[in-house]
């Protein structure tokens, strides 16, 4: 059987108004529950960009996101799909406290790297699984990678619950104990929840950026991912390339979840990062699965999940509003060939032509 899995190019126009309607299926389901759909949608942009406060907001939700779609587009690009980012993260970031906390004499600028360093060894074990099974079993990586995380995050729970749990507390969650203060992000600006968090996944981007664009393992990656057949005929290891795409990307989930952690938690808890995983896909999706769309789509998803939050505080709606949008964007994203026969893609069309005007007009000023 064929598992080749090939990413189809995403046009800037059919990325835009996916957007576009998602917002509107996510609006039209608003007013249908009898909510001011106006307000609503206010009340999301001010939540998302409206004051500093809600800018750092974005942003704190958009450095973990930055991560995690980079590691979804670096195996997009080598031809995999990564479904096991969330199992790899929840692993990588309990590894990564657990050595924190036995660690917790060290100084915090030997042990911050070192946590991360662990995070990202064990997510990339949890990697590996399904990877092996791709260039080994010649079977498809997306069912056992999905398999893997309900393993993972159970497996986490488990640990916490029988070994690691934090004895001081009442016991009502999971969690372990705090790491060390010394060992944790400060705040870039201490009334803002910016932390370097956000410079470490600008900088994961960057690195994608380079080694896409500059190396020769970028360009293996590539060329494996776009045609596996010619790749193997111009003497590139595929079944190697798959492997190491699969290994970085588990790496990177669980530097997502370490990098939470020490931004954020100061701890590790049973379900702290919920649908990062998801949530990096989908913007790595409309990013074209690009270091550049990779930034644009998790800042996106970040001012999405900021103005839910805030709609959820100003007003009776839930933060499942972002849920709709998101799934709905997923649809209109991925069924391009069905679009054709709703519309969507002549909307997409009519978009282009509309916007070429404006990027001349803009030109000429």
């Amino acid at each position: 059987m064929n598992f080749e899995f090939r990413q189809k190019p995403i046009r800037f126009q059919t990325a835009f108004a996916a957007v576009l309607i998602g917002l509107m299926v996510g609006l039209v389901a608003v007013a249908v529950s009898g909510h001011d759909p106006v307000m609503v949608f206010s009340a999301l942009l001010k939540g998302a960009l409206g004051d500093p406060y809600a800018i750092s907001s974005t942003l704190r939700w958009t450095a973990p996101l930055l991560i995690s779609s980079t590691a979804a587009a670096v195996c997009f690009a080598g031809g995999m799909f990564n479904m096991g980012i969330d199992g790899q993260l929840y692993v990588g970031s309990l590894a990564g406290t657990v050595v924190g906390l036995y660690l917790s004499d060290l100084p915090g600028i030997l042990l911050i790297p070192i946590m991360m360093a662990v995070s990202m060894i064990c997510g990339a074990a949890w990697a590996a699984v399904p990877a092996l099974i791709r260039v080994k079993l010649n079977s498809s990586e997306i069912v056992p990678a999905l398999m893997m995380n309900y393993i993972g995050i159970y497996l986490t729970d488990y640990l916490v619950h029988y070994h690691f749990m934090d004895d001081s507390g009442l016991g009502l969650s999971l969690q372990t104990s705090e790491l060390p203060r010394g060992a944790v992000f400060p705040k870039i600006i201490p009334s803002l929840q910016i932390t370097p968090a956000i410079l470490i996944g600008l900088l994961v981007v960057f690195l994608f950026w380079i080694i896409i664009k500059t190396s020769k393992a970028g360009y293996s990656a590539i060329l494996s991912g776009l045609n596996p057949e010619f790749a193997r005929y111009g003497g590139i290891d595929v079944d190697r390339t798959r492997v190491a795409v699969m290994l970085i990307s588990g790496a990177l989930a669980g530097l997502c979840g370490m990098v939470e952690i020490l931004s954020i938690r100061w701890r590790y808890e049973s379900g702290f990062a919920p649908s990062f995983g998801n949530d990096g896909l989908l913007a790595a999706l409309l990013g074209n699965t690009t270091p550049l769309g990779a930034l644009i789509g998790s800042f996106f998803m970040g001012a999405l999940r900021a103005g839910s939050l805030a709609v959820e505080r100003s007003t009776d709606v839930s933060r499942s509003l972002t849920v709709i949008i998101q799934t709905s964007i997923i649809c209109f994203v991925s069924a391009r060939m069905v679009s054709k026969y709703i519309g969507f893609e002549a909307a997409a069309n009519y978009l282009s032509r509309f916007l070429k005007p404006l990027k001349k007009k803009g030109g000429d000023q």
